[in-house]
């Protein structure tokens, strides 16, 4: 077989993370415009970075013709299991200012484990108030202004 055969630029996936990476970093530039404190920039700079390197290794396999990410063809069970997972996403980001960042993201936290298979009732019951509780409380000690919770 030739090389080239197998190989193909992935054009259309190149174009997609490089604008993305594209809207990062003038989000960043402008962010960095208007302010320099470290209040303004504490989660932007970070994840505009996080953007960047992830957008070089994706490039890479872009240019490179790496198929070999490719996922397999979904099954319709596999389907509706990532569309209620997009919903149950949707209902988190509805009831962050309703009831509260801590329930809405121990609800999420513990809907998503059941939807990704998770059956064991003690890590369904302890590990989302672990995390959301470690969450909240860092974010509550990073962030200046108040974080809408119900029971933190």
């Amino acid at each position: 077989m030739e090389p080239s055969a197998e190989r193909r630029i992935a054009w259309g996936h190149l174009a997609l993370v490089t604008a993305l990476a594209a809207a990062a970093v003038a989000y960043l530039i402008d962010a960095r415009g208007v302010s320099l404190h470290p209040h303004n920039l504490l989660f932007l700079q970070p994840t505009a970075i996080l953007v960047l390197v992830l957008w070089a290794i994706i490039a890479v396999a872009c240019l490179r013709g790496d198929r070999s990410g490719e996922a397999p063809a979904q099954t319709w069970p596999e389907r509706l299991k990532v569309l209620a997972l997009v919903g149950t996403f949707g209902l988190f980001i509805l009831g962050l200012e309703r009831i509260g960042y801590d329930i809405a993201a121990w609800a999420f936290v513990t809907a998503a484990l059941a939807i990704g298979g998770e059956r064991r009732p003690l890590m369904l019951a302890l590990f989302p108030a672990v995390f959301v509780a470690a969450v909240i409380l860092v974010f509550k000690a990073m962030i200046p202004y108040p974080l809408v919770t119900s029971i933190l």
